[in-house]
């Protein structure tokens, strides 16, 4: 798979899409980089983004630091730990989260 830096992949927008089902909300509680770059994103969040090449990186902003999660070829994996991520942080702010469709 090839993908552009900050221009999500058809598995990006629906996993985004899918996170939005759980109850979870873009731009607060998760990114996919390059889905709404003219929308606030709020100053605690993971996001996740397809690498130039192939590969995909999950991140979370911590303060002036970005603490990598992890940078992998593996959509699946990239996709778990952006997931549990996502969703610990959502619940850890009351958020009801519900379960996985798939």
């Amino acid at each position: 798979m090839t993908t552009t830096p900050g221009v999500p992949g058809n598995e990006l927008d629906q996993l985004a899409e899918e996170m939005v089902a759980r109850g979870l909300v873009e731009q607060a509680d998760f990114v996919v980089d390059g889905r709404k770059p003219d929308e606030m994103r709020s100053s605690e969040y993971i996001g996740i983004r397809g690498l130039a090449g192939s590969g995909y990186q999950v991140w979370y902003p911590d303060n002036a630091i970005i603490r990598v999660f992890i940078e992998t070829d593996d959509f699946e994996a990239a996709r778990a730990v952006f997931v549990d991520e996502a969703v610990r942080l959502a619940k850890g702010r009351g958020t009801t989260v519900k379960k996985a469709a798939r």
